[in-house]
């Protein structure tokens, strides 16, 4: 464990941050006088979740923590000795360790995101009259795990709740793979590479969806070998950018034009932000 000393001790040049880019971005809370170790604790463990499949190591976690090597070593050391952080040996990089994984299947009950997306969800399905879905991330897949039916007639039931399928097919899971890092989306595509054979689609077509999305800041496209039908997709983040869920909404092509995005876009970023916010009242940032 981290001595008193260590973590708590007040912070000299050499461990300061040297700018408002480095750890304090990844959680920014005003620290309790003396307590501004712990913080920078878990802004370490933040920078690490958002890298987690690739790994990361110490000199990537100082780099990005903006903080001297010897202070981020000191730091990843001491979260690997209790089980924050786990080392490969062949790799030397760290991700996210046990004991982490133990305390969130304790916590996750508390935190159930389908529940706290619900109610928006239901509001833009009545408002716009259109079908609304919600996709998780799950390893390199993203799955749907809500589904809320507007009132318009003509239904679009294009994924079924559970149906799990690789990480940038569809409009929800294109929307939650922009969100992430440009090296984990390049990990996600490169791991599916081959299964998107399978939706006669390539991993440089979703590289080019991801980009799309980044640029515009939602997706709008025509769901995949389906132009009869369009949706319009955004992410929900947290407020240091870590990638929650995605909602979609689809309906038949000509209930959205082009000239109607701007207010789908408009309702979705609304709602997304309401999201955002009961998410960190939560206590998740």
């Amino acid at each position: 464990m981290l001595k008193n000393s260590e973590a708590d001790a007040p912070r000299t040049n050499a461990d300061a941050p040297r700018s408002s880019e480095g750890w304090e971005k990844y959680l920014q809370v005003a620290a309790p006088q003396g307590a501004q170790g712990t913080v920078r604790i878990a802004a370490l463990l933040r920078i690490v979740a958002a890298h987690n499949t690739t790994g990361m190591k110490i000199s990537e976690i100082a780099s990005l923590a903006k903080l001297e090597q010897p202070t981020a070593h000191r730091i990843v050391t001491a979260l690997n000795s209790v089980g924050f952080l786990s080392r490969n040996p062949e790799t030397r990089r760290y991700h996210l360790g046990p004991l982490l994984f133990e305390l969130f299947t304790t916590a996750f009950p508390h935190f159930n995101i389908q529940e706290i997306c619900q109610p928006a969800m239901r509001a833009l399905a009545d408002t716009l009259g259109d079908s609304v879905l919600l996709t998780v991330r799950s390893g390199f897949d993203g799955v749907c795990v809500d589904r809320q039916e507007g009132t318009y007639p003509i239904r679009t039931c294009t994924v079924d709740v559970g149906r799990r399928r690789p990480m940038g097919i569809g409009a929800g899971s294109i929307a939650l793979l922009a969100a992430h890092s440009p090296a984990e989306v390049e990990t996600i595509i490169e791991h599916n590479r081959e299964r998107y054979l399978s939706f006669n689609t390539t991993a440089e077509d979703v590289m080019r969806r991801v980009e799309n999305a980044r640029e515009q800041g939602y997706v709008y496209q025509e769901v995949l070998h389906l132009p009869e039908i369009k949706a319009v997709a955004m992410a929900i983040t947290g407020k240091t950018g870590h990638p929650f869920a995605a909602i979609s909404i689809t309906a038949i092509a000509s209930r959205i034009p082009e000239q109607r995005v701007p207010e789908m876009v408009g309702a979705l970023r609304q709602k997304v932000n309401e999201i955002s916010e009961v998410i960190a009242q939560q206590g998740y940032v």
